[in-house]
């Protein structure tokens, strides 16, 4: 979020990830993004309502500030035209994704579905239920969803095992300065 592109595309691409992170769209869905899909509660929060390309399945989606704040920065006014103007060649932009993560130092190739998937284990880590993230998310099944369960089961196991290994780390130091008084 931090990385700012030089070129217009890729600050493009940087910004539709981050979309994506703070939406759970999938790129195909913010290709086909216009601004007849983006609403305002009674409160007037922004929210998407959206069917997705893959599952024809509705998805509704409370806006984050952060997605807000991108959104605002393209077009919400001109229904003739898509809100991001993406190209349909998926090629040019999994290149620009990559070279993003590059830039950004990281050791895994990015994609959108990694931001999608980030989205999903987010709100699960913050306590949304599962409903509601399928909802968001336009699962077809709730048992899609249910895979971020398990990432984030699999994720509280590894740190778990990380803070044994202190303790134990620790309690070896601790007998090791018993052992020379």
């Amino acid at each position: 979020m931090e990385t700012p592109m030089h070129s217009r595309m890729m600050e493009l691409v940087r910004r539709t990830f981050i979309f994506s992170a703070f939406s759970g769209l999938a790129y195909v869905d913010m290709q086909r993004l216009y601004p007849r899909h983006i609403g305002k509660t009674a409160e007037g929060r922004p929210y998407i309502r959206k069917r997705r390309v893959k599952t024809d399945v509705e998805a509704f989606i409370p806006l984050h500030p952060v997605a807000e704040q991108i959104l605002n920065l393209y077009n919400t006014t001109d229904d003739t035209s898509p809100v991001f103007p993406l190209p349909e060649n998926r090629n040019v932009i999994w290149n620009d994704i990559n070279q993003i993560g590059i830039v950004a130092g990281l050791k895994e190739p990015l994609s959108y579905h990694k931001s999608r998937h980030s989205f999903g284990t987010l709100l699960l880590s913050a306590g949304i239920s599962i409903e509601s993230i399928a909802k968001m998310m336009g699962h077809a099944n709730i048992s899609t969803t249910q895979g971020y369960a398990k990432v984030t089961d699999d994720k509280i196991s590894a740190d778990m095992d990380k803070l044994m290994e202190r303790r134990k780390t620790m309690q070896n130091t601790v007998s090791q300065t018993i052992i020379t008084m």
